[in-house]
């Protein structure tokens, strides 16, 4: 196992410095192609998709519309690669528009920190750059991979945004003292959370999804910002969204005060990716599993 890591983690930097060597125009369009190429070798991942969207959408969409769809994820999927290898801090203000940074301004002037809750949507490793130049001690909870290789050279790559890391297992801690702080925390939201997670609506269905940026708010009373990154027209163009903090329900019975602030969240979620079904990964995702299921 660990020559096989090895070898991917040679590979990996043999084709980041191929990259990073030829013009930027260039890679960026080659990473959209590599995307649509890489359509045989992810078969299940197609399958699954194709049956995500039938869960969302059901018969509302043919399946000409959600190979479109997923089609259009697949490229964006490349380009990210791309930006993800090329991008650097140099380039926020030409190529991100930010908007709403006055609300989570706002929302950290409560000193009691804030936690920005998004998806993995459209180019949103590129929000990390943002926020890590904006902000001073801004962290972010990310998730190890499996590879250590790999992971120790993405984890370089990511610090160069000045964001603090958090790694997801045993981080729980480490998010307090950051919204103790009064630091801002990114938590992105829509993955599957197994066992552990709540049975909350989601498209009409049940999403067992993470209760932490409920059981943060309710203990500390932090705000709770939703935000996203969207492709705008115009090469290598983007916008980070902000929006307005979410409404804190506390009613005093704690399990439903999770699953009600829960499924706000994933309302929010919802109803971006209903406005940009092709920007959202989550469709390559298993994000209705039912724990227990293959």
């Amino acid at each position: 196992m660990q020559k096989k890591h090895l070898l991917e983690y040679i590979a990996l930097r043999i084709f980041c410095f191929t990259v990073k060597a030829l013009p930027v125009p260039l890679t960026i369009r080659a990473g959209r192609k590599i995307g649509l190429l890489a359509t045989p070798f992810i078969k299940k991942r197609i399958e699954l998709a194709h049956s995500n969207l039938q869960i969302a959408f059901g018969d509302t969409l043919s399946f000409k519309e959600r190979n479109k769809i997923i089609r259009s994820l697949l490229s964006l999927l490349g380009e990210g690669l791309i930006e993800s290898i090329v991008f650097n801090t140099k380039e926020i203000e030409q190529n991100i528009t930010v908007e709403g940074m006055e609300l989570l301004e706002n929302a950290l002037a409560m000193k009691k920190g804030a936690i920005i809750l998004g998806p993995h949507f459209g180019q949103w490793e590129l929000a990390g750059f943002v926020f890590g130049s904006y902000l001073k001690n801004a962290s972010t909870v990310y998730k190890s991979l499996k590879n250590p290789f790999v992971n120790s050279y993405l984890i370089k790559k990511r610090q160069e945004s000045n964001l603090t890391l958090i790694q997801s297992k045993n981080g729980l801690r480490q998010v307090f003292a950051s919204l103790k702080k009064g630091s801002m925390v990114v938590i992105l939201f829509d993955q599957n959370a197994g066992r552990d997670g709540l049975p909350v609506n989601f498209f009409g269905s049940t999403a067992f999804t993470y209760s932490a940026p409920a059981v943060f708010a309710l203990k500390t009373g932090c705000p709770v910002l939703p935000a996203y990154t969207i492709k705008d027209s115009g090469f290598r163009k983007h916008r980070l969204v902000i929006k307005e903090p979410f409404p804190l329900i506390r009613t005093g019975d704690k399990e439903k005060d999770l699953m009600a602030n829960t499924q706000q969240y994933n309302d929010f979620i919802e109803s971006l990716v209903r406005k940009h079904p092709d920007q959202w990964f989550g469709w390559l995702h298993n994000r209705w599993k039912i724990p227990g299921t293959r």
